[in-house]
């Protein structure tokens, strides 16, 4: 009989710094027959014949040689992914399994300027609203003085607003525009080498309006849909935008954005390991589920469009997969409580109808696949619960009437962000058929912030090239070509980012490994 044990060990180099990271986490396994206790407990505390020096070394020679990134992932001279963790094995017969993790400071990081490749005219649509600002003024300080950035909103007055809350926006120009008037998007959006459509909500639009505008100009287009029904519209003009030879990406931000691009990532890292192993030439896994669970303490700082985005989705029904079943239920229901990480901790989410289902199992091919969200303190889930059960579906399907219940609403809600404060994370869980499991983190202790940077990531992938003419959802390959470098400017300023973990790492709280060990 042969049984294993692991232990963690924490290996902090101090004096040797890259990147602002100098955490990595070193897991030693032993496989032994079962004999006796002494063995038992010497495993149990690392190699038998391994001291602290020599594990410390270990450390550094890992570092030094060539490992995977922040994506967890790295490709090799044919493109295919290889495996982001090392299996080694000593003398003695003990195995090495070594797995980065990687924490970006806790500090924004200031104007960057340092993308030479980025240069170009971009018109960001709802440009004057909070999600826009955010968006415009994370691109500024990534193109530095170059290029040229222009609002787009409804007033002059609002401009001025987003300028005051965005300092590097003092320059930017500014242009009327009604985002649902094909016309008027032309006209500002003409000579552009890129639109950003942060004008939400997108929830009840009959059209693809600034779509259609980008692809008959020839403008790339971005956009930060949180609506399945709009992003179904938007791919639907794939064919066009491939005649015209226009590049789009739908449903890009932060979540749905980034979110979808981590599950893609452990999934590819998640396969790369099991073809790694011997005897799984050709055979390719089928990916069991992946779970996107949100969280935003209050009201996240962004507006009321967010708020009146998240009435909405109280009024549509919940389309999502189980054991590759389409399955349609209610929303704000299936409450779910998931362990966030440390900073976050355990919160409870809920059901909501979002496109990064439709999309991951249309690209992945998950048997299972659903989106919850969940808000603090507690009484706003009680308080959603209650109005996609009370409030009569005519009321949720009207979008001037939920734009109202948001501004009575919006100062209620804020009236406690002071207290609860505006921190936004992501849990993506995923498991392959072959049993094998991963999860991924990101949290940011503001949403404000990080969902401008995230959305201006995706912009700049686009002003670089990365993405191929068509209307693509951000996991699809031909939207985003390097992932790395998209994860880098997304991850700035997070408390945590994490991907391609075991579950039980990710605990918030002390994980009893046995053995009086504990993985904190």
């Amino acid at each position: 009989m042969r049984v294993t044990y692991t232990v963690q060990l924490i290996v902090r180099l101090d004096g040797y710094k890259r990147d602002d990271r100098n955490v990595r986490d070193v897991v030693w396994t032993r496989e032994t027959p079962q004999t006796d206790a002494r063995e038992t407990t010497a495993v149990a505390t690392g190699c038998p014949t391994m001291t602290t020096a020599t594990m410390t070394a270990a450390a550094v020679a890992g570092r030094a040689s060539g490992r995977r990134g922040a994506l967890g992932s790295r490709r090799n001279e044919t493109g295919k992914a290889s495996s982001g963790s090392r299996t080694t094995t000593t003398a003695d017969g003990c195995r090495r399994r070594c797995r980065r993790i990687e924490r970006a400071p806790a500090t924004r990081c200031e104007a960057t300027g340092n993308d030479v490749d980025v240069v170009g005219k971009v018109v960001v649509l709802g440009g004057t609203g909070r999600v826009g600002s955010a968006t415009a003024s994370a691109i500024r300080r990534a193109m530095g003085n170059r290029g040229e950035l222009t609002l787009g909103g409804r007033t002059r007055e609002r401009a001025s607003e987003a300028k005051a809350r965005h300092a590097e926006l003092v320059d930017a120009a500014f242009v009327e525009v009604d985002v649902l008037d094909k016309q008027s998007v032309m006209r500002a959006i003409e000579g552009a080498d890129l639109v950003v459509n942060t004008a939400g909500p997108f929830q009840r639009r009959e059209s693809c309006a600034a779509l259609e505008a980008a692809i008959e100009l020839g403008v790339k287009y971005l956009d930060v849909c949180d609506d399945a029904s709009y992003g179904a519209r938007a791919k639907k003009l794939s064919d066009k935008a491939k005649a015209s030879g226009t590049a789009a990406i739908t449903c890009a931000g932060i979540y749905p954005g980034v979110s979808n691009l981590m599950a893609l990532d452990i999934v590819q890292s998640m396969k790369a390991d099991f073809a790694a192993e011997e005897g799984n030439e050709g055979k390719d896994p089928e990916v069991e589920y992946v779970l996107y669970n949100y969280f935003t303490a209050g009201s996240g700082g962004v507006g009321t469009t967010i708020l009146a985005t998240s009435y909405l989705l109280c009024g549509e029904e919940v389309v999502c997969w189980e054991d590759g079943q389409r399955v349609v239920t209610k929303p704000a229901s299936q409450r779910k409580v998931v362990d966030f990480g440390k900073g976050v901790g355990r919160r409870e989410v809920f059901l909501y109808n979002l496109p990064e289902v439709a999309s991951t199992r249309e690209v992945l091919g998950a048997r299972t696949v659903k989106a919850r969200f969940g808000t603090s303190p507690g009484v706003w889930n009680g308080a959603m619960v209650a109005i996609a059960n009370l409030v009569p579906q005519s009321l949720l399907e009207n979008q001037d009437a939920m734009k109202a219940l948001a501004e009575f609403s919006a100062p209620i809600v804020r009236s406690v962000d002071s207290i609860v404060g505006e921190t936004t994370s992501i849990r993506v869980e995923v498991k392959l058929k072959d049993g094998k499991q991963a999860v991924g983190l990101y949290t940011h202790p503001q949403l404000s912030e990080c969902v401008g940077t995230c959305t201006a990531a995706f912009a700049l992938a686009m002003l670089r090239g990365e993405c191929a003419p068509g209307v693509w959802y951000p996991e699809e390959k031909e939207a985003i070509s390097d992932r790395k470098a998209l994860f880098d400017m997304a991850k700035e300023g997070t408390s945590l980012f994490l991907l391609n973990q075991a579950p039980w790492m990710v605990e918030s709280k002390p994980v009893n490994l046995g053995f009086g060990l504990y993985w904190t």
